[in-house]
């Protein structure tokens, strides 16, 4: 198992719990290509709170966990992050290119600001992998299938 592989076998998981989104979305090439997405909220898990706090404190603002320099007194410790992956039907590999994630709760400037964490190829497979075997446990559909039911709800909106 390489190490991405085991960084989201143990820190990717969907929070169903939350409402799988069904949407679609529009890019513009020669011509408007509109096309089904499928969105899932994540579990707030430590890794991806980690790198989240990474990315803020790289930004200039405090973390919402202790690390580096930052304690719990001078942790902006009341917020937290809800974080989000998408699945669409214009990519190849049908994943999205990041995680993003939402600040909220949080005493500071970038309070419900939007954030990524931008995914390589391989952790776009990765998570592709991840999401599609808990969609088959949970769901009882692969990603596949639930994109299709996206692009029947996009045709269905558009007629």
């Amino acid at each position: 198992m390489t190490l991405t592989e085991g960084f989201v076998k143990d820190e990717i998981f969907i929070d169903f719990g939350s409402e799988i989104m069904f949407g679609d979305d529009q890019c513009c090439l020669d011509y408007p290509c509109r096309f089904p997405t499928v969105g899932f909220q994540l579990m707030a898990t430590n890794g991806l709170v980690q790198i989240a706090d990474r990315i803020r404190k790289d930004a200039g603002f405090k973390p919402m966990h202790p690390m580096d320099e930052f304690t719990d007194e001078t942790c902006d410790n009341e917020g937290w992050y809800d974080f989000y992956v998408g699945l669409n039907g214009f990519a190849d590999n049908h994943m999205d290119s990041c995680i993003e994630f939402v600040v909220v709760n949080a005493d500071s400037e970038d309070n419900e600001e939007l954030y990524t964490i931008d995914l390589t190829a391989e952790e776009q497979n990765e998570v592709f992998k991840r999401l599609d075997s808990q969609c088959r446990e949970h769901e009882g559909k692969s990603c596949e299938e639930l994109l299709k039911e996206a692009e029947e709800k996009m045709r269905e909106d558009m007629n």
